[in-house]
């Protein structure tokens, strides 16, 4: 491996990041790559198939383990050697799976709550969200290197905000009365911005041109600085409505319809298996796929707290492979703690200062003595991938000595 040198590797990898790669820490030829669902699937289910999949190229490819994303809707592998990404994407991709715009400067994933497992949910975001991140997929003017910056985008089925609007470019929240608020400008880091309340009671017919306005107004700024909330920040929140607002009266003639976005409830019940700071091996990974299918209906949920949700059938007490969890009815997933969340920390990626796994795992062990719905968010450096921002108490590296 010592043949291999980092910025050799990175500069190969680097103009690929938006299709789902991104180099590891150190001398050597390893990536990750961050897998999402595929296009025209619901981004929160993972079925049983997709879970064993994974699995395989973890243990194949990669170091036999992978982590839970921080937003929700993405697993991710490591110790891939990059020169074989695209024979691991090949893979993937035969049981609906896709890296691409998980990475990189791309209109990421966008993250609905689990709206068809709550009883509070005015609407189907996770058709929502399918709707809208289908039709960024693998459009070239909303990727690297045409977009400046990536752009993150979540979906809360009600007022609950699970999904965090304010940490996001665009936080779509829906209301009681079948319209939506936007908020705009939102996003973590060195410099976190909590996203402002933009537009009011908005039909569901306009959510998609006022994405693709967003997009357009990004693209066309070139602020590389920090994302679109610089944006925000520098012309001013009216400013930037105006110009969204006249992009999406002028798209909208050309683009698709929303699908039919009536809240659609699953009759269920749910057990929750945490992994503190996300890592989950591949014999886990085997045993959810199990579960999900001799107790359920072969799939899990992913959200934001880095935790595995697996509805299963409504007569179900107790899960004899799950044993320590418990299986409860169906309501709002956030908050609800204790959980800790973690990024990758200094082990695999290049920014990380600390060990966010260890430090994360030491402190959950004294939060699980408490049943208060607290969340403990770690970043391994100041890009606040570990969601400290938006967390109760939120942790990362500050000043040459590495204090928090």
């Amino acid at each position: 491996m010592s043949s291999f040198k980092y910025s050799d590797v990175y500069r190969i990898v680097y103009p690929r990041r938006h299709e789902g790669i991104y180099k590891n820490r150190g001398d050597n030829p390893w990536v990750s790559i961050r897998i999402r669902q595929g296009v025209g699937r619901d981004p929160s289910k993972w079925f049983s198939n997709q879970l064993r999949v994974i699995a395989e190229v973890s243990r194949v490819y990669g170091d036999g383990r992978a982590m839970l994303g921080t937003r929700g809707g993405d697993i991710e592998i490591f110790k891939v050697d990059f020169r074989l990404f695209d024979e691991v994407v090949a893979k993937l991709k035969e049981v609906g799976l896709d890296p691409r715009d998980s990475c990189g400067n791309s209109v990421r994933n966008p993250i609905p709550c689990a709206s068809q497992f709550c009883p509070y949910a005015h609407v189907n975001a996770e058709a929502l969200s399918t709707f809208i991140g289908d039709y960024f997929r693998y459009r070239s003017e909303y990727e690297q290197p045409s977009l400046p910056h990536r752009i993150k985008i979540s979906i809360s089925a009600c007022e609950r905000a699970c999904a965090v609007p304010v940490a996001q470019d665009i936080g779509i929240v829906a209301k009681p009365n079948g319209k939506f608020d936007i908020y705009l400008g939102g996003g973590v880091g060195e410099h976190a911005f909590s996203a402002k309340l933009a537009f009011v009671d908005v039909d569901a017919e306009d959510l998609l041109p006022i994405c693709v306005g967003v997009a357009e107004v990004f693209r066309r700024s070139g602020e590389r600085r920090g994302g679109f909330k610089w944006v925000v920040k520098l012309r001013g929140l009216d400013k930037v409505k105006e110009e969204v607002m006249a992009i999406a009266r002028e798209v909208k003639p050309k683009l698709p319809k929303p699908p039919d976005l009536a809240p659609r409830f699953v009759k269920s019940r749910i057990v929750k298996v945490p992994y503190p700071t996300g890592w989950v091996t591949a014999d886990e990974l085997v045993k959810l796929a199990d579960v999900a299918e001799r107790y359920g209906f072969g799939y899990v949920l992913l959200f934001n707290n880095q935790s595995v949700y697996i509805p299963v059938h409504e007569g179900v007490s107790r899960i004899e492979e799950l044993s320590n969890y418990e299986v409860r009815d169906p309501g709002s997933m956030y908050p609800e703690g204790p959980i800790t969340v973690a990024c990758l920390g200094n082990e695999l990626c290049p920014p990380g200062l600390i060990d966010t796994t260890g430090l994360g795992r030491k402190i959950h062990v004294h939060l699980s003595n408490f049943n208060e719905p607290i969340r403990v968010g770690i970043s391994g450096c100041t890009h606040d991938c570990g969601m400290s921002w938006v967390s109760d108490i939120g942790l990362e590296p500050f000043g040459s000595k590495i204090g928090y």
